[in-house]
């Protein structure tokens, strides 16, 4: 299982410590690898501000993938402008 996290770096509002936004089960034989690939449209990153209205802030998002919340090795910062 491929599980994809994001974490909002710098939020105006308090947010979850990460988010699970995607995920893909993949099958593989002893010693083998595949790559995978894992989209997040920008609505995704939409959530309640202090009005109660649905945004998208802009700033910067931390990407995390692993084979769980509790190991992803792989991290990288994107910016949404």
């Amino acid at each position: 299982m491929v599980q994809l996290y994001v974490k909002d770096v710098l939020a105006s509002v308090s947010r979850p410590v990460i988010e699970l936004k995607g995920f893909k089960k993949v099958y593989l034989n002893p010693g083998e690898s595949k790559q995978v690939t894992l989209e997040i449209p920008v609505k995704e990153l939409k959530f309640l501000d202090e009005k109660m209205e649905w945004i998208v802030e802009k700033g910067t998002y931390r990407i995390m993938v692993g084979n769980s919340s509790k190991n992803l090795s792989l991290k990288r910062n994107i910016e949404v402008e």
